[in-house]
């Protein structure tokens, strides 16, 4: 606000308190509406939490509807050393023995001495297939290239012509093989690793020279009538297996399709004939977890509500958001979907009662452990049902709050969005009236200290007048003394 330069000099009227006091009771309207703004943020920061904890409920709830809750299991095998087990997607609880008659592994081939890794191998170019080589005769019949992959071509020239080069050309390729230098104690050797285990995963090395011979060394094909002058140290194989006595042949020792769900990892071969047991029984702890930590979602926005409409009888004092009708309408609807019954549930099942779950008199829920457990301790009873949508129409408990949830805090018409909007435009209406209000303070003020100012200049000349009237009078009465 502006104020009155040295106010008060002429006159000793003390301007800058009086003008003070004069807008203060001129800015009570404007106060008034600074605090009803201050109002409107606090509910909109209230409902912004309350929102927050509706969708963390609706998680919660999400999860209650996933049937993948509620038929986890945990796969248990009698000997981890022959192999291990992972539940990876929907299958029954259900119990398998299985053999392992043979590991998979990736073939290994190794070339002749060099003397060091910086000898002079030769140039031209490599080819690198990866396919199998058929299982009839000695050698093998023929070669057989994976459809999935192509022909990996690499150009040995004068650059790269060593045993290193070539060794770093082959990594550089792209080829799904590693290529290493081994120094046996006799000379150095060239190492090729398939990175892919099973028989279709064999390689083959074409080599077309040029230049400087010697690069045909490195050729590999063990097919009949194919030059194969690297040695194969270990041969590619295909993991054999047998479960619940059927054969199974994979190229790889993680098994992802074997058992629908299931993913098997194996490390060790059985002797012929013995096998391990795999069982696989339903958790019931994953069970136990989602529905605790729906309670607690449910309990944490009952008390959040709870706090921020209560009313301080004693004090006679609301809270931020008392007698909100819209958070009333989350708390009656959230309250009559979890006390209704699920219709078409089986007999027994139809409540949260019936596993366990209960309103306490504070308006939260509680779990109640060992009525849960026994309810999951038996088999004839799919709680599931309770919880998730089924194929014949029954919309389970996770389904009906996740739905009724969205209707509450999803798009511009939802409960709570229309709420917040239209605080919003309450407040962006009170800075409007704010706005103006100051603008009618800032002109009441000027006219004050324009008014004081003239007051202040009046009564200063006044004074002085005064001042020269009372010397005059002093000196004619001096005169007339004399």
């Amino acid at each position: 606000m502006a104020t009155i330069s040295s106010p008060g000099v002429g006159s000793n009227l003390d301007v800058a308190s009086i003008v003070s006091k004069l807008m203060d009771a001129e800015s009570l309207p404007l106060k008034q509406l600074q605090d009803k703004t201050t109002s409107y943020q606090a509910k909109l920061t209230s409902i912004g939490q309350i929102k927050s904890a509706l969708s963390d409920l609706q998680v919660a709830s999400q999860a209650l509807n996933l049937s993948s809750t509620f038929s986890a299991l945990t796969p248990t095998v009698a000997d981890s050393s022959v192999l291990g087990a992972s539940v990876t997607g929907a299958t029954p609880a259900s119990s398998y023995n299985i053999e392992v008659q043979q590991l998979a592994q990736a073939q290994k081939l190794t070339s002749s001495v060099f003397t060091s890794a910086d000898a002079t191998v030769g140039e031209g170019t490599l080819t690198l297939d990866f396919g199998k080589y058929s299982d009839a005769g000695s050698p093998p019949v023929s070669f057989t290239a994976n459809e999935d992959s192509s022909p990996v071509t690499i150009t040995i020239d004068s650059s790269n012509h060593t045993l290193s080069g070539i060794r770093d050309a082959i990594n550089a390729s792209g080829a799904p093989v590693t290529a290493t230098i081994i120094n046996d104690g006799t000379g150095y050797r060239l190492s090729l690793t398939s990175k892919e285990s099973g028989t279709s995963n064999s390689m083959r090395l074409s080599v077309a020279e040029s230049g400087a011979t010697g690069l045909s060394q490195l050729a590999y094909d063990a097919s009949n009538g194919g030059v194969a002058n690297m040695t194969q140290n270990v041969a590619a194989a295909d993991a054999k297996l047998k479960i619940d006595g059927i054969a199974v042949t994979k190229s790889s020792n993680t098994i992802t399709d074997a058992i629908q769900g299931v993913t098997l990892n194996l490390s060790k071969t059985t002797a012929a004939g013995v096998t391990t047991k795999l069982t696989l029984t339903p958790n019931t702890d994953s069970i136990k977890t989602a529905l605790q930590s729906f309670v607690d979602s449910y309990n944490k926005l009952a008390k959040l509500i709870t706090t921020s409409t209560a009313y301080d009888v004693a004090n006679n004092q609301g809270s931020v958001l008392t007698g909100d009708s819209t958070v009333r309408s989350v708390q009656t609807q959230l309250r009559s979907a979890l006390a209704s019954a699920v219709q078409g549930a089986p007999a027994g099942l139809a409540t949260l009662s019936d596993v366990g779950v209960s309103f306490q008199q504070d308006g939260t829920l509680t779990l109640d452990s060992d009525k849960l457990g026994k309810v999951l301790a038996d088999p004839s009873v799919d709680v599931s049902k309770l919880f998730v949508t089924s194929d014949d129409g029954t919309v389970g408990y996770g389904s009906r709050l996740n739905t009724l949830i969205s209707g509450m805090i999803f798009g511009d018409d939802s409960l709570l969005n229309s709420r917040i909007d239209g605080i919003n435009s309450s407040i962006k209406d009170l800075a409007n009236r704010e706005t103006d209000e100051q603008t009618r303070l800032d002109a009441i003020e000027k006219r004050y200290n324009a008014q004081f100012s003239a007051l202040d200049t009046t009564i200063a000349s006044m004074t002085t007048t005064s001042t020269y009237l009372t010397q005059q009078l002093a000196a004619i009465a001096a005169q007339t003394a004399s």
